[in-house]
């Protein structure tokens, strides 16, 4: 059985994007070669097909939780518009998906990279590298998109999103009007249209020596977070839906890191402090004072091994 074409209607109605709906329609086409019978499926088939596809073939949790959610929304159709009695995939488990570390692609590698690169390699290098965004972005863009320092485009999920441009990037984009003029795209395909994604991503990671372009995304929102410390702001440049997104992209500094734990560590002997319940008054510095008459051995004992430093001192004034 094919995918149904009303399903197709059923989500562009419901405004999805152009990606999402191939995503969708896509995912579900590929299980209807395992199962012939969408509409006879029960839960235990979408399981056995997400559990052998995890086993079997190596899906990543971020791929079976892209399938899951087409299970989810096909079946949640089909069962609200009456061709299935049950829906199959309500009760499918959440996927969880580790949060990975951040990526950003050295300053050594995208500095070199851009020396070495053609003028339309280099504009994609920056609205990847300094504006965060992603490969079909780049590839779509057209001179109309841009509006004197500012662009505006259509991102994921159909989102408008509007990114100041800074001056080495616009600049790089006026010189490719120059030569190509403005009713293009800025990079254009051979046979019409713009270039595919995949070129974009090949161009570029040819001279990124293996990282990627969304290591430069990844570059973009560590640069960005590390310079103003606006986690909103700079979830509005990459267009991500939600800030916890964008803390995934955002790679905290060493420094930062070891500017925490010196926060958090201890005293150092040589600090002053007072041990709680003695009667030996305060001591600090290099300098021990202890009350002889008032102290026990035990507490004696309990200084001396905080404070090995000044054994010597001790041991010669008594």
């Amino acid at each position: 059985m094919e995918v149904p074409a009303a399903y197709r209607y059923h989500l562009l109605a419901a405004g999805k994007s152009a990606g999402t709906v191939k995503q969708r329609m896509g995912d579900i086409e590929r299980f209807s070669r395992r199962y012939p019978e969408l509409f006879a499926v029960c839960a235990e088939d979408l399981v056995v097909y997400l559990g052998v596809g995890a086993e079997c073939a190596g899906w990543k949790p971020e791929y079976l939780k892209k399938i899951r959610a087409s299970f989810r929304s096909f079946y949640r159709w089909a069962h609200l518009s009456g061709r299935m009695a049950s829906d199959p995939a309500y009760a499918l488990m959440p996927v969880a998906v580790p949060r990975p570390l951040p990526h950003p692609t050295p300053e050594d590698v995208v500095l070199e990279a851009f020396a070495q690169a053609s003028l339309a390699v280099r504009a994609m290098i920056l609205l990847a590298a300094t504006e965060g965004l992603r490969r079909s972005e780049i590839a779509a863009l057209h001179p109309r998109n841009r509006r004197s320092n500012t662009i505006r485009f259509f991102g994921k999920g159909s989102r408008e999103r509007a990114v100041p441009l800074d001056e080495l990037t616009r600049t790089t984009l006026v010189q490719l009007e120059h030569e190509q003029g403005t009713d293009t795209f800025y990079f254009p395909g051979r046979f019409g249209g713009h270039l595919h994604s995949s070129t974009v991503y090949k161009w570029v990671t040819e001279l990124t020596r293996g990282w990627t372009l969304h290591s430069l995304r990844h570059r973009a929102a560590t640069m960005g977070y590390a310079g103003t410390k606006d986690l909103r702001a700079t979830q509005e440049v990459l267009g991500h839906s939600s800030p916890a997104t964008t803390q995934i992209y955002t790679a905290v500094a060493f420094a930062d890191l070891q500017a925490v734990v010196s926060a958090a560590s201890l005293p150092t002997p040589r600090a002053s402090r007072s041990i709680a319940g003695d009667r030996m008054g305060i001591w600090s510095g290099r300098t021990l004072v202890i009350d002889l008459d008032s102290v026990s051995v035990p507490q004696l004992l309990a200084v001396l091994s905080a404070s090995r430093h000044q054994v010597k001192e001790i041991l010669t004034r008594y």
